[in-house]
């Protein structure tokens, strides 16, 4: 393999490191292949192709491009890797690096700037949309997502107490919850890896129900992401053996960013509220006076 692709790179890593450069057809195949990741090894060239609705030679190309010489050894690294993700896994590989900060953030830099390249921001404004338009916003994340998503449930009380974190905690049933979604409802999964099984059957639930889904995941999100309104990937490479969220955590903050300049003047009357009961009940330092909240500036003039 090239010096570009070194045999320790995954998939998903090369798809995005060549993504600025791929052909149109062959960003409609790379799409089907981070779907198709984690089990990579029980399709054939063809099906992927058909899949994607691509000739042969785009898809032998394609793998090409990639750094492999032919889709046999692409299938093949991906079945000698298929631990990848687990933190055991890339234990011996990192344990040189644990110590150096320079290469940590260049990592958290790289990722950010990738994702930049590979997602269309098109996709985000529909997320916006959806999460203003919503009667209520469910938010599920598991594992590794927990945290992210309680980060998204804290930010997006401040435009509604009709925001709810999913699942309540770790001994409820999702079964009452889920059986509230309603077709006006937003459900906000975060789905960074290593995702558990029931993520997919809550994601078919929601879509059942009528209700938008929006999902913020790793490149590797395949089937689960498949029934979602508005996908959205983010770069997670960690430079150490656990993977970064910086950009997940940006994107969140971003979206909540954009959803208070969609808002416009409607959000200020409950910030307002907000920052009237901080001065009642909570001790907090440097309160604003409620006057000095600013005027939001509404994007649709009003």
């Amino acid at each position: 393999m090239d010096e570009e692709h070194p045999d320790d790179m995954q998939i998903d890593e090369r798809i995005m490191n060549a993504y600025a450069k791929l052909t149109p057809r062959e960003k409609q195949l790379a799409e089907v292949v981070l779907r198709a990741q984690s089990s990579l090894s029980s399709y054939t060239a063809a099906e992927l192709a058909d899949t994607a609705g691509v000739s042969a030679a785009t898809a032998a190309r394609f793998f090409r491009r990639l750094g492999y010489s032919t889709y046999n050894e692409a299938r093949l690294h991906s079945r000698r890797n298929a631990g990848w993700g687990s933190p055991f896994e890339h234990l011996q590989d990192t344990l040189q690096q644990a110590g150096d900060f320079h290469l940590h953030v260049a990592q958290d830099s790289e990722n950010l700037s990738r994702t930049l390249e590979t997602m269309d921001i098109s996709r985000i404004e529909e997320a916006v949309g959806y999460m203003a338009q919503a009667r209520r916003i469910w938010i599920v994340g598991y594992r590794n997502s927990r945290a992210l998503a309680q980060y998204a449930h804290m930010l997006l009380l401040n435009f509604s107490s009709d925001v709810h974190l999913l699942p309540r905690d770790a001994g409820a049933s999702l079964g009452e919850d889920l059986a509230s979604i309603r077709p006006e409802d937003t459900v906000l999964v975060i789905a960074m890896r290593r995702r558990p099984r029931v993520l997919g059957e809550v994601v078919t639930i929601a879509r059942e129900a009528g209700a938008s889904v929006i999902m913020i995941s790793d490149p590797t999100l395949g089937e689960t992401g498949a029934n979602a309104s508005v996908s959205l990937r983010c770069q997670n490479k960690g430079a150490g053996i656990f993977d970064s969220m910086v950009v997940p955590i940006s994107l969140i903050n971003h979206l909540c960013a954009r959803l208070v300049a969609m808002k416009g003047a409607a959000l200020k009357e409950r910030l307002a509220e907000i920052e009237r009961l901080h001065e009642r009940v909570d001790d907090l330092s440097s309160a604003i006076s409620v006057q000095d909240l600013p005027n939001f500036p509404s994007e649709s003039g009003g």
